[in-house]
């Protein structure tokens, strides 16, 4: 990572392109959908963005062969980044309106902030940044009240999907922090190596799951595939690169930030493009959800770099080992047993 810190207003521009590129992914998922299964279309996406950036590179001449660990560890990554976090995504969307998908994932910066105090190593959240996460998902829960009256057969599923990616978006953005790869191998490379492996991962997955047998060509139509093509060059390259520049410049909060706007743009689409309603109450949710992001973001952007302890857990753990090492076996035994016992008489 350079030495120099990046300025704020080109923190804000990557971000701005984070905000655009995903917040327009949940639209482009409700209309590809009509073709091809989630995974199909999460998998295809991917790897066509990782063959064109891949293109690219050798064309620039800027190409050059990972080693096979790095290849390995890109491709464990694309589990959670790629399979998770974007099949599980159009998977709930067969369930849920793109809106309230847009705004279930809004709890990523909440889950992911915690998580990289308490197992990370991440600096402890501010007083103004904890108010930001609090408007910030006051304004998650409104949006999810005001969007609740449409759905699939099976609404609770897909919102539990949609979960279950924000969770994976997560544990990959924190295993990324914690194991850079800027010196292995150059960011544009990562991101390409990144979306080739998760999208034939997701794209065997489809295969698994039958979604060959599923496929609609019949409503194959213009605007279908004008969505596809923005989610493979915008959701795909310009995303994903954008999204590990700010792991690996920025503080997480800064990085994971981007979720309180994205569902303000996929609600928007989802109205524009989607059909989808669109109340005063909506309006009012979004506006303080994007105002939120300025309160999230007020921590300086430097002393960015990889994790260097387990978090505020793992410190705990190790306090906890060396008090026990330095009582002896026969003194911690004693100790051991006493707080059984009293565990055992509280229990009674």
């Amino acid at each position: 990572m350079s030495a120099r810190q990046p300025s704020a207003p080109f923190v804000f521009f990557v971000l701005f392109l984070v905000y655009i590129t995903w917040g327009s992914t949940y639209i482009g998922y409700k209309l590809t959908l009509e073709v091809c299964g989630p995974f199909f279309a999460a998998g295809a996406r991917s790897f066509a963005g990782g063959v064109l950036l891949a293109c690219w590179l050798v064309l620039r001449g800027q190409w050059r062969r990972p080693s096979l660990p790095v290849a390995r560890r890109l491709a464990g990554f694309g589990v959670p980044m790629v399979v998770m976090a974007s099949g599980l995504i159009a998977v709930g969307q067969t369930q849920v309106p793109s809106s309230v998908a847009a705004v279930l994932t809004s709890s990523c910066p909440i889950i992911m902030i915690l998580a990289g105090w308490l197992f990370a190593g991440e600096p402890k959240p501010s007083p103004l940044q904890c108010l930001g996460l609090a408007a910030g998902s006051a304004a998650i829960a409104w949006l999810g009240f005001q969007q609740a009256g449409s759905g699939g057969a099976h609404p609770y599923l897909g919102c539990l999907a949609v979960v279950a990616a924000a969770a994976g978006w997560v544990a990959g953005s924190l295993a990324m922090k914690k194991r850079p790869l800027e010196d292995a191998v150059p960011p544009l490379e990562a991101t390409c190596l990144l979306l080739l492996s998760g999208g034939l991962e997701a794209l065997l997955l489809g295969l698994l799951f039958g979604e060959h047998n599923r496929l609609h060509w019949e409503h194959l139509r213009p605007a279908v595939a004008i969505a596809f093509a923005w989610m493979t060059v915008g959701g795909s390259i310009i995303a994903y690169a954008a999204y590990m520049w700010l792991l690996t410049h920025v503080r997480l909060a800064v990085a994971v930030s981007y979720e309180y706007v994205v569902p303000v743009v996929g609600i928007f689409l989802g109205w524009l493009f989607g059909g989808e309603r669109v109340t005063l109450g909506v309006v009012a949710a979004c506006a303080a959800a994007v105002g939120a992001v300025f309160l999230v973001v007020t921590r300086r952007t430097g002393d960015a770099g990889p994790f260097h302890h387990a978090g505020t857990l793992g410190r705990w753990r190790r306090k906890r080992t060396m008090h026990v090492q330095t009582l002896g076996p026969g003194i911690a035994g004693k100790d051991v047993g006493k707080d059984a016992g009293k565990g055992a008489g509280r229990l009674s």
